[in-house]
């Protein structure tokens, strides 16, 4: 007779499977909308942070899992024009008679969502949008633009030249379709905030990130909840507290995350929220385990608890690592960087699989209309109540010594350890 396995039995199997290192963990993140774009097999992913985000390796690791279940859905977000000491994985730019502008060191600019700013130095200045991995590719154009109502964007690509009339005064996008490489052409006394592009369907994962980064940032942007709205994001994975690791005062982290996560569900209401916590980062790298970055367990705690209170995803890198004293395990293998505080190509990659593979066990474990839960008790505090998420804690034996990453939990409060 064929056995007949369960929901938790394949649960369990799919995570043997995958043997990942860390779970996501759901504090009160309703994930229909977000199964429902992966059934639909048209997913973005945005995710906003520092240098791990703007290398472009951990989020590349994200975008191939992603098109690779859901099909090619194109670029992403693409910052107006090169930053220098930053990378894009499937994108380029040439540019003659441009000025770059950075909210990282211009802190009084006037910058969108990104906090990267492009501005022509004449009216024959010209940036060429450009993509060896996308050449010949048509794809759907939201283009953020500053300027006057009346003013035109000037575009041109294999199938011609046409202009892109603004309908308002100040930043707002204008749409259009491009074949790569297309051409862009603006009034000197315009500006140029960046570029959402996609297929219209399939994945996309768009990499928002500025070196040395931290989300203070975000107050120096402008409309913010409508810049995210241009994104159509389902997920926004927000990638910040390596940085503020570094300062030896942390105690505005909180506010300024909370802040974002407002605005988030303002722009975005029906997308789903992840935040991941900072890695294991270094001051020095002597010792066996190296000197931890100085506020590193405040960040941390302090994420943590955003997450719970905000009832959002939740991912922890350090975990992923291995936990405490890992990063110089990880330099040793060749997954982290000398630095102490970045990682490899190789690094990133295991890091984006960890996470991807955590994201698809905590959306399959909703899809049963069951709960995931985390094994550590965990108290969240929801529209002011304190909920203990989970009081459930797993039996270890001699015979079975698994690593239990999670619990699911059906509506009878019967409960099932998932292991790997």
């Amino acid at each position: 007779m064929k056995k007949i396995l369960t929901t938790a039995s394949l649960l369990s199997l799919a995570v043997c499977q995958t043997a990942f290192s860390a779970p996501v963990e759901n504090f009160g993140t309703n994930l229909a909308p977000l199964q429902q774009a992966f059934a639909n097999k048209n997913v973005h992913i945005l995710q906003i942070g520092d240098s791990h985000t703007a290398g472009d390796y951990f989020t590349d690791q994200l975008r191939k899992r992603l098109q690779a279940d859901v099909g090619d859905g194109g670029v992403g977000f693409a910052y107006p024009i090169n930053v220098k000491a930053q990378r894009t994985a499937r994108h380029g730019y040439q540019a003659d008679g441009f000025s770059t502008f950075n909210s990282k060191s211009d802190t009084s600019g006037d910058y969108v969502l990104g906090g990267i700013t492009a501005v022509p130095n004449s009216s024959f200045s010209t940036l060429n949008l450009t993509s060896q991995y996308y050449n010949g590719d048509r794809q759907n154009a939201k283009v953020v633009v500053r300027g006057n109502a009346g003013q035109k964007v000037n575009v041109s690509d294999i199938n011609g030249s046409r202009q892109l009339t603004l309908n308002q005064n100040g930043w707002q996008t204008v749409d259009t379709t491009i074949n790569f490489p297309a051409r862009f052409n603006v009034d000197s006394n315009m500006a140029m905030g960046g570029f959402w592009l996609g297929r219209g369907q399939g994945g996309r994962v768009s990499a928002m990130g500025i070196n040395g980064a931290t989300q203070s940032y975000w107050q120096r942007w402008q409309k913010i909840p409508q810049t995210l709205n241009y994104s159509g994001a389902n997920l926004v994975i927000l990638a910040y507290g390596t940085n503020e690791a570094f300062q030896s005062d942390v105690s505005g982290q909180m506010a300024q995350v909370n802040q974002a996560i407002a605005q988030i569900k303002q722009g975005l209401p029906n997308a789903s929220i992840l935040i991941v916590n900072a890695p294991e980062s270094l001051k020095n790298t002597s010792g066996s385990c190296g000197t931890r970055a100085t506020s590193l367990d405040t960040v941390q705690y302090q994420l943590r608890q955003i997450a719970q209170q905000n009832g959002t995803l939740y991912w922890s890198w350090q975990d992923a690592m291995g936990g405490e004293c890992s990063m110089k395990s990880w330099i040793a293998e060749g997954l982290g960087a000398k630095d102490g505080v970045h990682f490899s190509k190789s690094g990133y990659e295991r890091a984006g699989n960890d996470l991807y593979d955590g994201l698809k066990m905590v959306l399959q474990a909703s899809n049963t209309s069951s709960t995931f839960r985390p094994v550590t008790p965990i108290s969240s505090s929801v529209n002011g109540n304190v909920v203990n998420i989970s009081n459930y804690q797993p039996t270890a034996t001699a015979s079975a010594p698994q690593k239990s990453i999670g619990v699911i939990c059906g509506a009878d409060g019967k409960c099932t350890s998932l292991k790997h």
